[in-house]
């Protein structure tokens, strides 16, 4: 008598495995189990089913009529629930790490070649947002945060402390030039709404807050950067994100010294971490990458002083 509980998908993958190779052999290494792990788990489906639903063909297998009117009313249903699966499936070399996108982008993405060359068995998973995701309860293993470095239950490794300067595609840095005493008036300053108080801490700093300016906001650091070689104005970003932009001639750094910052970028991770030793060997490279940032020796000469 059939069972009325429903067959498990394994059984199923197991089946269709196995008609599409015709050896039991074949399946199971596809499936990374053992030959008599797939063979009983056939057995069991057809207990269940309580029928027949592969038999002998010569040295190979093949499905019975029942077994082909069972994979034929399944259709596609296997493909679509591994699909959905695959997302959330976590490979044992894994590490998953969050952060905000500018930095993925502009710092973290540009170095992970290096380590990839180093540890090609280790896949970084990255995820960005503007939230703090919870390494306890979200499946996370890591983090690169922005802040003080005060976290409760978590390890923060500072990576660098954060330096912002004001930089410009060259055609606005010689307009900056051309203004002389006049300096920066009239000509646009790209603010992001993530870091709305950037260019408050830098006028401050520089006794410009009586001075009236024309404004450009848009809603990340990478959009400012982008404006900003696109000719729109002037940008104040990280230090950090500048260099390539500054060496290939895209960017001109209109100040001195950038204003430096009590905030920084901190790896994050649980002392528990899952996968702790996969972890330590991301963090440690990310914390070598960050030596010349931490030690200011990354900073580029400037093109053009502050007007």
């Amino acid at each position: 008598m059939a069972s009325t509980a429903p067959p498990s998908a394994r059984a199923l993958s197991a089946l269709s495995m196995l008609a599409h190779l015709g050896s039991l052999t074949e399946a199971a290494d596809r499936l990374g189990v053992t030959r008599s792990a797939l063979s009983h788990r056939i057995a069991e489906l057809e207990k269940r089913l309580a029928v027949a639903l592969v038999r002998k063909a010569g040295r190979r297998l093949v499905l019975t009529e029942d077994g082909e009117r069972l994979l034929a009313g399944m259709g596609d249903a296997l493909e679509r629930i591994e699909a959905a699966l695959q997302p959330f499936r976590r490979d044992r070399g894994q590490i998953r790490l969050s952060t905000v996108a500018t930095f993925a982008s502009y710092w973290l993405i540009p170095r992970l070649a290096e380590f990839q060359a180093c540890h090609p068995g280790i896949e970084v998973a990255i995820s960005t947002t503007t939230r703090a995701v919870d390494l306890a309860l979200e499946d996370f293993d890591c983090a690169i945060r922005h802040g003080h470095g005060a976290w409760n239950g978590l390890v923060a490794t500072l990576l660098f402390k954060e330096t912002l300067m004001p930089v410009a595609a060259p055609p606005v840095a010689e307009q900056v030039a051309a203004k002389a005493a006049r300096g920066w008036r009239g000509i646009p300053l790209i603010r992001a709404r993530s870091r709305f108080m950037d260019w408050s801490r830098w006028k401050t700093e520089h006794a410009l807050a009586n001075k009236r300016s024309k404004w450009l906001t848009v809603e990340t650091r990478a959009q400012a950067l982008d404006a900003a070689i696109a000719g729109a104005g002037i940008a104040l970003t990280d230090m950090a994100y500048i260099g390539p932009h500054a060496a290939a001639g895209r960017l001109a750094m209109l100040a001195q010294h950038p204003l430096k910052l009590s905030t920084g970028y901190y790896f994050v991770n649980r002392a528990d971490a899952r996968s702790a030793q996969l972890v330590r060997l991301f963090r440690d490279y990310v914390v070598e990458a960050a030596g010349p940032f931490r030690s200011g020796a990354a900073s580029v000469h400037t093109m053009r002083s502050e007007g």
